[in-house]
């Protein structure tokens, strides 16, 4: 039996007890309140976040989650690889045509070409089609991520550097050629690079980043376009070449990598075999030299720079040669000055597979 002076108390008890009961759905009202509140916030911050992203979507914040631009930040494999490396890491000696025997998977060495005329040469509609498609593809990659210089937007509006009729063939052992349509005399321009039809690289990091991630899509692809593409010192103008794609400063001027949109990068170096070179670099002053037709001493041409003429005769059906130390030495150190080095620097990693998978690039 509970006293009377106890009761008082434990009803005190559980008439609090009853209130807390029944305080619980305000309670609750409050917290959906408070919650309501904060998500509400969360909500007007991503808003504002986003509108200043489309203000400006330039900004690394917008363009891309924090994991990825941390990851960007940090230093890849290839950054440092050198142009040996990249041709050695997307198997280019198996890929392109004649390295086997310069690169030791081919003991055999080739018999010389047999002769054959323009028309037995020709590539088939669709090697042709193919080459002409890695070229463009080349181009699209080229103006969405260098454009250092302005080119043409596409083939049909641009046009060939080529100064004479050609035509694209089966060279044999090297691979593609190009060949003369006709005859050419000597001190004919045959080709001109200073076009809007030839892109430049000026920076290393910007040319390693556009071969390795032209080689994680497309091995074949990347290792064209390091075949296709050449180092050049370009010397300040001598007054031989006026023309400039840019005529207050020439950015071209030190050592540059070119890469011409057209089939003028399948000419062939006369120095890997034992042909001789027919066109070179330079301006053709023919009243220096005596004019027979045949290549006479260096005095008769200018200094190289973007323009090639026929350095002599050239018959119909001739496959066009270039000495490539004219423009670059044959120890390549160019590529070292450049700041792609030269060289094999990357042990045994040779698969591009992995590539792939350890950086998505943009």
């Amino acid at each position: 039996m509970i006293s009377a002076d106890r009761r008082p108390q434990r009803r005190g008890v559980t008439t609090q007890r009853r209130s807390h009961r029944l305080s619980t759905p305000r309670r609750l009202l409050s917290l959906s309140i408070a919650s309501l509140c904060v998500l509400s916030f969360i909500l007007l911050l991503a808003y504002a976040q986003d509108q200043s992203c489309s203000a400006d979507d330039s900004t690394s914040a917008c363009s891309q989650p924090q994991g990825e631009q941390q990851q960007e930040d940090q230093p890849q494999f290839w950054h440092s690889y050198t142009i040996d490396d990249f041709f050695q890491f997307f198997h280019c000696s198996s890929i392109l045509p004649g390295y086997g025997a310069i690169y030791g998977d081919d003991d055999t060495t080739p018999p010389p070409p047999s002769p054959r005329s323009i028309q037995e040469r020709m590539l088939t509609p669709d090697q042709l089609s193919n080459t002409i498609n890695q070229i463009e593809k080349l181009r699209d990659k080229y103006r969405n991520e260098i454009n250092t210089v302005p080119i043409f937007a596409s083939r049909e509006q641009s046009s060939t550097v080529f100064s004479v009729p050609i035509i694209v063939g089966d060279a044999g052992v090297k691979g593609r050629g190009i060949y003369a349509q006709q005859d050419i005399t000597k001190g004919t321009l045959v080709l001109d690079v200073d076009s809007n039809n030839v892109g430049i690289f000026k920076d290393a990091m910007q040319w390693r980043q556009f071969t390795y991630t032209l080689g994680v899509e497309d091995e074949e692809l990347a290792c064209n376009f390091m075949e296709w593409c050449w180092i050049q010192h370009v010397r300040e103008d001598d007054g031989n070449d006026a023309r400039h794609i840019n005529e207050d400063e020439d950015i071209r001027v030190g050592h540059t990598v070119f890469l011409a949109f057209d089939e003028s990068g399948l000419i062939n170096n006369a120095e890997w075999g034992d042909d001789v070179a027919n066109i070179r670099c330079g301006s053709y002053l023919p009243s220096i030299g005596q004019d027979d037709g045949s290549e006479s001493s260096s005095e008769e041409w200018g200094p190289c720079k973007y323009r090639y003429y026929a350095s002599r005769d050239i018959k119909a059906g001739d496959e066009i040669l270039i000495n490539y130390s004219e423009f670059e030495d044959k120890s390549q150190t160019g590529w070292i000055d450049f700041g792609v080095g030269i060289g094999i620097t990357i042990g045994d990693r040779t698969s591009s597979s992995s590539a792939s998978e350890s950086l998505e690039v943009e």
